[in-house]
């Protein structure tokens, strides 16, 4: 029966099918610019899962910043006085932009192991590589040799660092609860382009 109608209908008139065909391609086409996929980390979790109850209780005990991460790999080594003073500046003009809220770099780690002060003393005034009177050879090895934070601030090999940028938290998310879907689409759609 399906054979018969296949032969009486397509194969008799493929002109029709066709032109059939023609328009519905160029209708699906036309109505294309509507389609959005939104491939957000949400979309992608079930509701109700134990993990995602999880995840929303950690965040709303601590709260998430959003974050980029950056690399910045120097010409002249890593701890030379010029390549700190880039580095330097690169952080306070990254931490200049409206839209930062704080510019973690190589130089703000806290060096423990610099000096042979008393352990409590060297907690409470805590050296960094930028500062003064530092031996930055040896903060540099101490650095390399931490397990936090090698191959997370910088490589293992020591010639690239990681510069973590701060985003700084969009007030109009406080109530997006009150807020009908066309605002929160237009808002995501904001949001995208700002990003790009």
């Amino acid at each position: 029966m399906i054979y018969h109608l296949y032969q009486n209908t397509i194969l008799k008139n493929p002109k029709s099918v066709l032109i059939f065909l023609f328009i519905a391609l160029i209708s699906f086409g036309y109505y294309s610019k509507d389609f959005r996929l939104d491939a957000s980390s949400e979309t992608l979790l079930i509701e109700g899962d134990p993990d995602l109850k999880y995840l929303k209780e950690v965040t709303n005990r601590y709260g998430s910043k959003d974050f980029l991460v950056l690399t910045h790999t120097p010409n002249d080594g890593m701890i030379s006085d010029s390549a700190i003073n880039n580095l330097l500046s690169l952080k306070y003009k990254l931490q200049s932009l409206d839209w930062v809220h704080s510019v973690i770099t190589l130089l703000d780690i806290p060096l423990l192991d610099n000096s042979d002060e008393p352990l409590q003393e060297r907690l409470m005034n805590f050296k960094t590589l930028k500062d003064e009177g530092v031996d930055k050879e040896r903060g540099f090895r101490e650095i390399l040799a931490s397990p936090v934070f090698r191959n997370f601030v910088i490589s293992e090999d020591g010639k690239t660092s990681g510069i973590i940028v701060n985003i700084k938290e969009n007030e109009k998310l406080n109530d997006i609860e009150n807020k009908s879907g066309k605002e929160i689409q237009i808002f995501k759609d904001q949001i995208k382009k700002k990003e790009s």
